[in-house]
């Protein structure tokens, strides 16, 4: 008896994890506040984030997620992990700079929300979730927010964090539109991966303060595999036609016509002994010989020959055309191919924290 209630426990144990991951996030924000009401602080935290996890459709809504937020902070207190507190204090103040808890909570709850926000910036940043554009005709938004005025750069960055395009530069007054196309500054679809938005404060008057946050939106990038042509290779080098004389080939097609001429006029006289070259000799070496030399000067030896420097000219220009024509075609392809921009939790980096 005594194993088989222990066999059911643990099947029990097993299957509330199992049905907590299936629930909605709404549902799953309700059972964490509960949890924080009758002080099972461990179990709330780990309701809680996974109610904040959910994305898509059954996301929570941006009121649910400020809730989310709050009741995580308070339960983190609770727990005695300030730092994971200050993080999801600074996460609701990014997402709403104006929001004010409910003093029904604790003192040190409040304390830590204070605390985060005197070391926030008052911007915020929120995307609208998962969206599917066409690069270079369409465009991704991030609404970015603040209750001040202040001079601030967002920039969309790679993993390396190279800057791949300015998005805003300038003092954000109540709020701005940030509009991403979906390509690097060069007007090229970036390649799919992880790229950021980073909001920092701009130096002001030429200074060269250093900025002392910096507010990041993770982005992942995908885009299905395109079917390209490639590029035809360049002509190879046997293709082409020498664009000079050559020397050695003049000497070549000069040596056959001045033996055989000299041939035919002296063999003949050293194999017989005395013998006068006659004059019908003299005529066909002679003429032999001048070929020899009309072969030699058609081969242009050292000069130019524009015949060939046309075909080549042609040859290459035509294997240029071909090359843009493709790799216009490909482009085409790449710009009607929708990208998928899948934003992330937006997070906050302060000057102590910077790495």
């Amino acid at each position: 008896m005594n194993r088989f209630l222990a066999v059911a426990l643990t099947v029990v144990a097993l299957l509330v994890p199992a049905r907590a991951w299936a629930q909605s996030a709404a549902s799953l924000l309700e059972q964490g506040v509960r949890a924080y009401t009758v002080r099972e602080y461990d179990g709330g935290a780990w309701l809680l984030r996974r109610a904040l996890a959910v994305e898509g459709a059954e996301a929570l809504s941006n009121a649910g997620t400020a809730r989310a937020l709050l009741y995580l902070t308070a339960t983190e207190v609770a727990r005695n992990q300030r730092d994971s507190a200050l993080a999801s204090a600074r996460r609701l103040i990014l997402l709403d700079p104006r929001y004010q808890p409910d003093e029904s909570f604790p003192q040190p709850v409040l304390a830590v929300y204070q605390e985060a926000r005197r070391t926030a910036p008052s911007v915020s940043i929120r995307a609208s979730g998962d969206t599917a554009i066409r690069p270079g005709a369409e465009t991704f938004v991030v609404r970015l927010g603040s209750s001040t005025s202040p001079d601030v750069t967002a920039n969309v960055t790679n993993a390396e964090g190279r800057v791949v395009r300015t998005l805003f530069s300038g003092t954000l007054r109540d709020s701005v539109d940030l509009r991403w196309n979906g390509l690097d500054g060069s007007g090229k679809v970036p390649s799919p991966g992880r790229y950021m938005i980073q909001v920092t404060p701009r130096s002001q008057r030429g200074s060269a303060a250093s900025a002392n946050w910096t507010l990041r939106l993770p982005l992942e990038v995908m885009q299905p595999s395109i079917d390209t042509t490639p590029l035809p290779p360049a002509p190879p080098d046997s293709l082409f036609r020498p664009e000079r004389g050559s020397s050695n080939a003049a000497v070549r097609a000069l040596v056959p016509g001045l033996v055989a001429g000299a041939a035919i006029v002296v063999l003949p006289k050293i194999v017989a002994s005395g013998e006068n070259a006659s004059s019908a000799r003299l005529i066909v070496g002679g003429a032999v010989t001048i070929a020899g030399v009309a072969a030699f000067f058609s081969h242009h030896p050292g000069q130019r020959i524009p015949a060939n420097e046309e075909y080549n000219r042609n040859l290459r220009e035509s294997w240029q055309r071909n090359s843009q024509e493709i790799a216009r075609r490909n482009a085409d392809r790449m710009r009607q191919t929708r990208m998928i921009i899948r934003p992330g939790a937006p997070t906050l980096v302060t000057s102590a924290e910077t790495p």
